[in-house]
């Protein structure tokens, strides 16, 4: 057996250095989306996933006909996502047909969850990720987190943290050209 002599390996990169990589490997997994290879550009196809109808159970999936779709991730135990609710079902009621928003949470306690919902009276369609793979598939890192898909069905943003009315609008307009 060949015993290879230190002269042999690759010097060790100075501590700096490999102290500059932990750093930048720790962002990228705090951070997420901006360390992310996918483009929002709108070229990052939107994941398949298994849906129900939180109220029914019933399958259900996110189809938005053509139009726009803004899908909001939200957990019951999450109270900033159960604030920003009201606020996405006056926007949903307020935009009509010309965006879907819809809600999904990957809660297996769907009573709590179902509860939480009837706490919020939000009336848009709220579902449930069977799988649980959406917050990666989707390339969210926290809740509440918002996605928006254009009517070609390729993800143009995110947003992650709570969103007012007036910002969830603006991000709308900003994203899909629609003026409200």
């Amino acid at each position: 057996m060949d015993d290879i002599s230190s002269t042999d390996r690759a010097p060790a990169p100075p501590l700096r250095h490999r102290a500059g990589l932990l750093l930048a490997l720790a962002l990228c997994t705090i951070v997420g989306p901006a360390c992310s290879s996918d483009p929002e550009d709108g070229t990052a196809p939107v994941p398949t996933a298994t849906l129900i109808d939180l109220s029914t159970e019933a399958p259900a999936d996110w189809d938005a006909d053509g139009r726009p779709l803004v899908i909001n991730l939200w957990a019951s135990w999450c109270a900033p996502c159960r604030k920003e609710m009201p606020a996405f079902d006056k926007v949903a009621e307020r935009l009509g047909d010309e965006v879907a928003i819809v809600g999904v949470t990957d809660e297996t306690d769907l009573d709590a969850a179902r509860s939480a919902a009837a706490d919020t009276g939000v009336r848009y369609p709220l579902l449930v990720d069977v799988d649980q793979t959406l917050l990666v598939d989707l390339d969210v890192s926290g809740l509440p987190g918002t996605v928006f898909i254009d009517d070609k069905g390729q993800i143009v943003g995110r947003h992650l943290g709570a969103l007012t009315e007036d910002e969830l609008l603006t991000e709308i307009e900003e994203r899909f050209g629609i003026t409200v």
